[in-house]
């Protein structure tokens, strides 16, 4: 990896990182439980949401869904009376792809994020257990 791409993939990191932290917050605002399992609770949905968006972005650089998005559209554009502007060959060649580095900073924040989560449900379990506090 070049140092261009260290950057950028560092830069992605922060700022998933920080919608990760958005998103537990959030979570922890919804649920009104302010306890250190709803905090575990809303971290860990955080880190949920962080994994599926990378891999969501994933399978789109793959062109998984691409066929069946594409034959949806020409049916209702039939129905509709009308033609699809490109072939699907034409759709994937003029297809944007997703940069490795934002969806691999997807997954490494999701697993920064399930870190923390484990390392908060271990001391919860510590003080549920009565060993510390």
């Amino acid at each position: 990896m070049n140092p261009l791409e260290k950057l950028e993939t560092r830069r992605y990191l922060t700022v998933d990182l920080l919608i990760g932290i958005a998103i537990s917050g959030l979570m922890i605002l919804y649920s009104q439980n302010f306890t250190l399992v709803g905090i575990v609770d809303a971290i860990f949905v955080a880190a949920v949401i962080l994994f599926f968006i990378g891999w969501i972005l994933f399978v789109s650089n793959q062109n998984l869904f691409d066929l069946l998005i594409y034959g949806v559209k020409s049916f209702w554009n039939g129905v509709a009376g009308k033609q699809n502007k490109k072939s699907y060959i034409e759709h994937l060649e003029t297809k944007t792809m997703v940069k490795k580095s934002v969806y691999r900073a997807m997954w490494l924040s999701a697993l920064i994020v399930a870190g923390v989560d484990m390392v908060l449900y271990g001391i919860y379990k510590l003080l549920e257990a009565g060993i510390i506090g």
